[in-house]
């Protein structure tokens, strides 16, 4: 996720190295692709049933961006390693927030990372809570950002866990997303915006630094003299590791997936020590390559003079809110307009409350992005942006 507390802006990046993972043939050849025998609605499950067995307790190292091709690249099937389903869309507002409490986007309200709020008619930056525009609010409908649920913390608190959050960047968000997030932690005081920042560039210093919070956060179980923690006491410890950043910009090249590697061996040494880790992300990432005429057609679809609010979306899945009555001209000219690079859907029924009536899905690397300055991106329903590891390291 590109965290930051305004509107995600153009950050001009590279695509240099060399990509150990990246494009779905490159897979195909390499190794087969493990179908998913569950998804990330299944988390909160498989970590209470893991806390209910662990000698010490759970650490969780969610990874921002890491698919299920690139953690075995990186060894991560020395430990027990599953795929899993990411949502729909493929995005950390969506898919961490379904992964914390066991449901979808429909029901925890949180369809991308810009939408509609039906209630309020706002259209906000579901990262931050910032509102973009105003348009027309619907009568008796939810004016929530976020629909609230319980979290695996507050289960687990329920249990007599003590239950801790290394949130790093997700700390510093204002907004009720974040809040919904890492309900029921104890949220660990977070390291500068700037040092995180400076993480972020460098996948070997964003790891050590991750691991080295970790290390901390375990002395203070053992000691028993911070936060309330007593001495002992079974600790669930979320740490989030923010990789998407980098990926962006680089992609899944030997920097990013040696200190995933690297992790890894982190997790089995914590595991030899006791505790049970489990690794998992939100979703992968794909080259994207925006076309410049497909990018000046979409701008001119997203007409301000025939629209309730300006598009929506996240990342490779983009939707229009056209003037009722204008849905299906819309439809059909941006199905004509961007051709073989993407795929024209209606809204579920459910979702048309927050989420456009005019959907386009991404198919192939021209696609028109929102920021044609990154060379990865995520967000639409391809192999490599939906199925992400599972890894659990068991304690000893």
């Amino acid at each position: 996720m590109k965290i930051s507390t305004n509107v995600p802006l153009s950050t001009r990046g590279t695509d240099a190295g060399k990509q150990i993972v990246g494009t779905q043939a490159r897979h195909r050849h390499r190794h087969p692709r493990a179908a998913p025998r569950t998804s990330l609605a299944d988390v909160p499950d498989v970590v209470c049933d893991e806390l209910s067995r662990a000698r010490r307790g759970v650490i969780m190292l969610a990874v921002d961006g890491f698919p299920y091709d690139a953690a075995l690249a990186a060894g991560w099937q020395t430990a027990e390693l599953t795929s899993l389903a990411s949502t729909f869309p493929s995005t950390s507002t969506t898919a961490w927030l379904t992964a914390m409490t066991g449901v979808g986007p429909a029901q925890h309200g949180v369809p991308g990372m810009v939408y509609r709020i039906p209630g309020r008619g706002t259209l906000v930056y579901a990262v931050t809570g910032q509102v973009l525009a105003q348009g027309p609010a619907d009568p008796g409908g939810d004016p929530r950002l976020v629909i609230g649920h319980p979290t695996i913390f507050d289960r687990a608190v329920a249990d007599g866990v003590q239950c801790r959050a290394v949130a790093r960047e997700i700390a510093h968000l204002p907004g009720p997303w974040a809040q919904a997030l890492l309900r029921g932690a104890t949220v660990v005081p977070s390291a500068p915006s700037e040092t995180l920042a400076r993480h972020a560039r460098d996948p070997a210093s964003l790891v050590d630094a991750a691991a080295t919070e970790i290390d901390e956060q375990i002395g203070i179980q053992i000691d028993g003299q911070a936060g309330g923690v007593r001495r002992g006491q079974p600790m669930l410890l979320w740490t989030y590791v923010n990789l998407d950043d980098y990926l962006h910009r680089h992609g899944y090249d030997e920097p990013a997936v040696a200190a995933m590697a690297e992790l890894g061996s982190r997790a089995a040494r914590w595991a030899q020590a006791g505790w049970t880790v489990i690794g998992y992300s939100d979703h992968g990432q794909v080259r994207c390559a925006p076309d410049e005429n497909l990018m000046r057609a979409w701008s001119a679809l997203d007409d301000p003079a025939r629209r309730l609010l300006p598009a929506g979306g996240a990342g490779r899945v983009r939707w229009l809110y056209p003037a009722p009555g204008d849905e299906d001209e819309v439809g059909g000219r941006l199905a004509a307009a961007l051709g073989s690079s993407a795929r024209i859907v209606a809204t579920d029924e459910a979702w048309r409350d927050r989420v456009g009536p005019v959907i386009a899905i991404a198919a192939d690397e021209r696609f028109p992005v929102p920021d044609p300055s990154l060379s990865w991106e995520h967000g639409a329903d391809s192999a490599d942006e939906t199925v992400v590891p599972l890894a659990i390291w068991r304690g000893r």
